[in-house]
């Protein structure tokens, strides 16, 4: 999804722990008030193992942008909102005041959901044009295994590329769709 919305030319705002005396909704806050789009992955909601209760920051989350939305100032109003899911109509077992609401479902496929957004921003941001999803997906790929290589090659491991801070993944995302698609 990063790499997609920076291939897009947009920036990402994601809430990251600079500070551990920093409270982590007052910086999300802050960046539903600064976007003018959004996107919710509800599927992330979802227990990870058995017997794990669900996350719930992400409808949190989408929530206080559609209170910003429909309570803030005409400034907000023409806030745009993307929610996702991995199947359709799962939500509803989560979240069901939120039915009646337009909601794409991806089916973990990140093609598919490079596909969702892709079109969602053509409609959203109809004054720009976006690129194939397919284009997108395929430049993901050749970013992963560019990336892959040249970390490992400066002796990271599979691991800690796996789990790099989402800082570093967007830095070594610019860096690489400037120069891919320069």
């Amino acid at each position: 999804m990063i790499f997609s919305l920076i291939y897009f030319k947009l920036e990402p705002r994601i809430s990251q722990t600079d500070s551990s005396a920093n409270i982590r909704v007052n910086q999300i806050k802050q960046h539903i008030r600064n976007s003018k789009f959004s996107i919710h992955d509800l599927s992330r909601s979802k227990p990870m193992k058995k017997n794990e209760l669900p996350r719930f920051n992400m409808p949190y989350e989408l929530g206080l942008d559609i209170g910003c939305a429909t309570f803030g100032s005409k400034k907000y109003a023409g806030k745009k909102v993307l929610i996702l899911e991995t199947e359709r109509y799962y939500y509803q077992k989560i979240i069901s005041d939120i039915a009646g609401q337009d909601i794409e479902n991806h089916n973990n496929d990140p093609a598919t959901l490079i596909r969702k957004m892709r079109n969602w921003f053509s409609v959203a941001d109809s004054s720009n044009s976006y690129p194939s999803a397919n284009k997108v997906w395929i430049a993901y790929n050749q970013f992963y295994e560019d990336i892959t290589k040249t970390l490992t090659g400066e002796g990271f491991t599979g691991i800690e590329i796996d789990n790099m801070p989402t800082s570093d993944f967007i830095k070594f995302s610019k860096d690489w769709i400037s120069s891919f698609t320069s």
